[in-house]
């Protein structure tokens, strides 16, 4: 290990173990989140209500829907030479900034 990453993670270590805690309690609500949603769309359901807006909670229940697009992967393998006149024709560049990628081990 480089001295540079041992001075980093010596620096840091407390931050990334902060950060891995942080992960397993955002899940652990996100799963909780999920779950009283579900409820609340399961009893709007069953009493037929399709809003509700009180002191806590606006809610408003959408209808399952449908919709179509193309799917332009799989038009890029049928039609090569289509798809690349489309890209040529219609081209969307799009830029992202500069970020990490953490991923959190489960052993917190």
């Amino acid at each position: 290990m480089s001295n540079e990453l041992t001075n980093f993670e010596n620096q840091y270590m407390p931050t990334m173990a902060n950060y891995a805690l942080l992960d397993q309690q955002l899940k652990q609500a996100k799963a909780k989140h999920d779950e009283m949603k579900g409820k609340l769309e399961t009893a709007m359901e069953e009493y037929g209500i399709k809003s509700i807006d009180n002191d806590y909670l606006k809610i408003t229940r959408v209808e399952a829907s449908e919709s179509t697009s193309v799917d332009l992967k799989a038009m890029q393998k049928a039609e090569p030479v289509e798809y690349a006149e489309l890209l040529e024709d219609y081209p969307k560049v799009t830029k992202r900034k500069a970020s990490i990628r953490i991923t959190v081990k489960n052993n917190v």
